[in-house]
C-alpha cells in the first residue's frame, strides 16, 4: 500500500514538473523569444553597432564614449533610442560579427538563433554533468524566466557565457582542467568575472586548470591587442575596467542592479540627480562596509569550500558555490547576469536529489525562481533613506540561497567542532582583515575629492542621465544632454531648464557667440551630421526657420565676434578640422569661405578660438591626445606645453588662458595653463573624469562636465573659479 501510495506520489510530481514545463517554454516563446524577434530593444544594437564600426576602420577605442557612439546610430540608422558600449569588452562584440552586414533586426535573429542551440547545448552538457534526467534539466533552465526573457529580448551575451561555463565545468569534472581553463578565458572575454576561477584553481590547487586559464588569458589579451589595438585596450584597462570593477558605470545608484555595492551607495553616498536622499552622505563608512562585507563573504564561502576532501559530487557542489559567490558579489548585476545561475541550480538541486535531501531541494528551487523572478516593489513606497532596504529582493533571496550553500558545504558531524578551534580560523580572520583594510584603504583613496563639486553643480534635474559640452553666453549656458528619447540641446537660463525642439533628431554639441540671439548645434541623422544655426534664446520658434551653415559636419565651434565657424569633418573614420565664414542670407551650405585647417591625419578631437582668430586643437596624431595652434591659413605647429595627454581645449574670452583636460592614471583632470607665461593652475582632483570646459564670459570661472560620483562618462555640470 504505501509503496503504491509512494509511486502515485511520483507519478504526480512528474506530470506536475511536465505541467510546469509546458507552461515554462510558453511563458518563455511569449515574454521572451517571440518580442526579442520583433525588436532590437536595448543591448543587441550594441553589440551590432560596434562589430559594424570594426568592420568598417573607425577608431575602435571610440565606441567608449557615449555621444561619438550614438552619432553612428544615427548614421546607420538603427532603431534604438540609446545605445553605448561602456562597459562592454572589446571582444564581445566578435560573436555577432558574421551578422554585421545584415540590417540589425535580421542580424539578431541569426542571434537568436544562435542562442537557442546554445540553450540546447548547455542543457547536453548538463545532462552530462549530472544524474537528472532531460525533463528536470529543462525545467530548471526555463524556471531563470526573467533571466532568459531579458537575455533574449537584450540580444545579451550570457547565454553564450553559460553554454562556455557550463563545457568547462564539465571539462573540469571529468578532469580536463588544462581545458577548461581555455574555454573559461573564452568566456572572460565576453564578461570579465570567468577570470575570476583562477583564484578557484590556485586555492584548490588545480595547477592545470590554472595554467590553462592562464594561457587562455593570454591569448585573450594578445588577440585584443592585435585586432583592437593598443590605445582601445589601454583605454578599457585603465579607464573602463576599474570603473566597472567598482560599479560606476552607468548608474552606480539604480536598484535595478540589487547588489550589496548599490545598495550601500544608495544608503551611505549621495549624488545631487541620480541619489539626493540617502540615509546619510558618509563614503567613510562606504569605503568601511563595501570591502567588510565582500570580504566577509568571500571568505566564509572559501573556508567553507575547503572545509572538506573533495570527491566527485563535491567538486560539483564548489564550483556551484563558486560560481554563484562570483554573482553575489557582483558590483552591477543586471537580471540577465543570472543566467548562469542555471549552472548553479542545476548542480545544487542534483546534489540534493541524490542524498535523499528533498525538503531543502525544494526551497532551493524556491528561492532560485524568487531570485529568477521579477523585482518586489512595495506599493507607496520610494527607495530613499532606510527604505532603500524594502527594494533590494533578489538580494535577499540570495542571501537565503547562499545559506543553503554553506549548509550543503560544510562538514555536521564531528568534523564540525574541529573546524572551529583557533587553528583553522586564525587564516581566515587574517585574510579577511588584509581584506578590509586593504580595501577601505583602496576605496578611501578611489573616492578622495569625488564630493567636492556637488555644491558647485549648476544643472540639476532629477534622475538626469548626462550633461556636456557646456557653452557659456552673457544670459545662458547651452548643453549637450541626455534624454530617455535620444540626445537634446537644453538652456539654462536664470535656474530654469528648456529644452530645444528635437523633432525626432539627436543634437550635440551647441556653440554661441558674444551675441546671445544666435546659436549653432550639430543635427545628426542618417544622411550624417549637419551644422544648424537656431535661435539660442527662442526654442519656441519654428524650426523650419532654423539655417543649415554646413553639411558633412560635427561638433561645431563658433569665434566670440560671431564671424567664423570651425567644425570637424570626418574623412576615412578621421577627422579634419575645417573653417568657414558664416553664411549671409541666401548663400548656399558649404558655400564659399569653407577651407581645411588640419587633415584627417591630425584626427582632430576638440577645438577653441582665441580672439584673433587662431585655433588650439587637441589631437590623436602620435597615438596620445596632444594640443595644436593652427592659423586659418593652415599653419598648424604643436604646443611644447602642456607636456601629459591632452585633450578638451577652450580658450579664454580674453585670450591669455586656455583650459584643458590632462590625463593621469585613466582619469582626466582640469588644468588652466597661461599662454603667455605657460604657468598651469590645476583645477580638479579625483578617480574621475572632469572635461569639456568652458569658461564665463569675464575669464574668470569654468563651467565643465564631471562624472565624479556618477556612471563614466555619464557627466553633470559643475562651475570652477579659476580667478577669484
Amino acid at each position: 500500500m504505501t509503496t503504491v501510495q509512494v509511486n502515485d506520489a511520483n507519478g504526480w510530481l512528474v506530470w506536475g514538473e511536465r505541467v510546469l514545463l509546458v507552461a515554462l517554454i510558453l511563458l518563455f516563446a511569449t515574454r521572451g523569444f517571440i518580442p526579442a524577434w520583433r525588436h532590437l530593444n536595448t543591448d543587441f544594437p550594441n553589440y551590432y553597432l560596434c562589430a559594424r564600426l570594426y568592420r568598417q576602420g573607425y577608431p575602435i577605442e571610440r565606441v567608449y564614449e557615449w555621444t561619438w557612439f550614438q552619432r553612428q546610430r544615427d548614421r546607420l540608422e538603427i532603431d534604438q533610442r540609446l545605445v553605448g558600449f561602456i562597459p562592454l569588452t572589446l571582444p564581445s562584440m566578435l560573436p555577432v560579427m558574421p551578422w554585421c552586414s545584415l540590417p540589425p533586426l535580421q542580424a539578431k535573429h541569426f542571434w537568436l538563433l544562435t542562442n537557442v542551440l546554445f540553450l540546447l547545448a548547455t542543457g547536453f552538457f548538463l545532462k552530462a554533468s549530472t544524474n537528472l534526467n532531460l525533463q528536470r534539466v529543462a525545467f530548471l533552465t526555463l524556471l531563470a524566466v526573467v533571466p532568459l526573457r531579458d537575455g533574449f529580448r537584450f540580444g545579451q551575451m550570457h547565454v553564450f557565457v553559460l553554454v562556455l561555463l557550463t563545457f568547462a565545468a564539465w571539462l573540469y569534472f571529468n578532469d580536463s582542467g588544462f581545458s577548461s581553463g581555455i574555454v573559461l578565458a573564452i568566456a572572460a572575454a565576453l564578461k570579465i568575472y570567468p577570470a575570476l576561477f583562477l583564484i578557484f584553481f590556485l586555492f584548490k590547487k588545480q595547477w592545470r586548470a590554472a595554467t590553462g586559464l592562464i594561457v587562455g588569458l593570454s591569448g585573450a589579451g594578445l588577440m585584443s591587442l592585435y585586432l583592437f589595438g593598443r590605445d582601445a585596450c589601454r583605454l578599457y584597462a585603465l579607464q573602463v575596467l576599474p570603473r566597472a570593477l567598482r560599479g560606476e558605470v552607468t548608474d552606480p545608484y539604480n536598484v535595478a542592479w540589487n547588489t550589496f555595492t548599490a545598495l550601500l551607495r544608495r544608503l551611505f553616498i549621495a549624488e545631487p540627480e541620480l541619489n539626493p536622499t540617502p540615509v546619510a552622505h558618509m563614503p567613510w563608512l562606504y569605503a568601511l562596509l563595501q570591502p567588510l562585507v565582500h570580504g566577509f563573504i568571500f571568505v566564509v564561502f572559501m573556508w567553507a569550500i575547503s572545509s572538506k576532501k573533495p570527491d566527485g559530487d563535491r567538486a560539483k557542489i564548489e564550483w556551484a558555490s563558486y560560481l554563484f559567490l562570483l554573482l553575489f558579489l557582483s558590483s552591477q548585476a543586471g537580471s540577465y547576469h543570472f543566467v548562469v545561475l542555471i549552472l548553479t541550480a542545476v548542480l545544487v538541486i542534483d546534489y540534493l536529489v541524490a542524498h535523499q535531501q528533498r525538503i531543502l531541494a525544494g526551497f532551493a528551487v524556491l528561492l532560485y525562481a524568487l531570485i529568477c523572478g521579477p523585482l518586489i516593489h512595495l506599493p507607496r513606497v520610494s527607495p530613499t533613506g532606510w527604505q532603500n532596504l524594502l527594494f533590494f529582493s533578489r538580494l535577499g533571496f540570495m542571501t537565503l540561497f547562499g545559506g543553503v550553500l554553506l549548509w550543503m558545504l560544510v562538514p555536521r558531524s564531528a568534523e564540525w567542532r574541529a573546524y572551529f578551534n583557533f587553528r583553522n580560523l586564525i587564516v581566515p580572520a587574517s585574510a579577511l582583515l588584509v581584506l578590509v583594510v586593504v580595501g577601505f584603504i583602496s576605496t578611501q583613496k578611489h573616492l578622495a575629492g569625488q564630493f567636492e563639486n556637488y555644491r558647485a553643480r549648476i544643472a540639476t534635474t532629477p534622475e538626469g542621465l548626462l550633461a556636456s559640452d557646456p557653452v557659456v553666453t552673457s544670459n545662458s549656458v547651452l548643453f549637450t544632454a541626455m534624454t530617455r528619447e535620444g540626445y537634446a540641446i537644453r538652456r539654462l537660463q536664470a535656474g530654469s531648464i528648456v529644452d530645444l525642439p528635437r523633432l525626432g533628431s539627436n543634437w550635440f554639441h551647441p556653440t554661441a557667440s558674444e551675441q546671445p540671439d544666435s546659436g549653432w548645434a550639430e543635427q545628426s541623422s542618417q544622411e550624417g551630421s549637419r551644422v544648424v544655426r537656431v535661435l539660442a534664446n527662442a526654442p519656441e520658434d519654428n524650426p523650419a526657420s532654423w539655417k543649415v551653415e554646413a553639411n558633412n559636419a560635427q561638433e561645431p565651434v563658433v569665434s566670440r565676434d560671431g564671424q567664423l565657424l570651425a567644425f570637424l569633418r570626418p574623412v576615412n573614420a578621421r577627422n579634419s578640422l575645417w573653417v568657414r565664414k558664416i553664411r549671409t542670407a541666401g548663400e548656399e551650405p558649404d558655400g564659399a569661405g569653407s577651407s581645411e585647417i588640419a587633415g584627417a591625419e591630425y584626427d582632430v578631437r576638440e577645438a577653441s578660438f582665441a580672439p584673433d582668430h587662431r585655433l588650439i586643437f587637441s589631437s590623436h596624431r602620435t597615438g596620445r591626445f596632444a594640443l595644436y595652434v593652427a592659423t586659418l591659413s593652415g599653419d598648424v605647429q604643436q604646443m611644447t606645453r602642456p607636456t601629459c595627454s591632452a585633450r578638451y581645449p577652450a580658450i579664454s574670452p580674453d585670450g591669455r588662458w586656455v583650459a584643458f583636460s590632462c590625463e593621469h592614471g585613466g582619469s582626466w583632470q582640469l588644468r588652466a595653463m597661461d599662454l603667455q607665461q605657460d604657468h598651469e593652475l590645476q583645477l580638479s582632483t579625483g578617480d574621475c573624469n572632469s572635461v569639456s570646459p568652458a569658461w564665463t564670459t569675464d575669464s574668470k570661472h569654468l563651467i565643465y562636465a564631471t562624472d565624479c560620483g556618477r556612471g563614466l562618462g555619464l557627466t553633470a555640470l559643475a562651475e570652477v573659479t579659476v580667478f577669484p
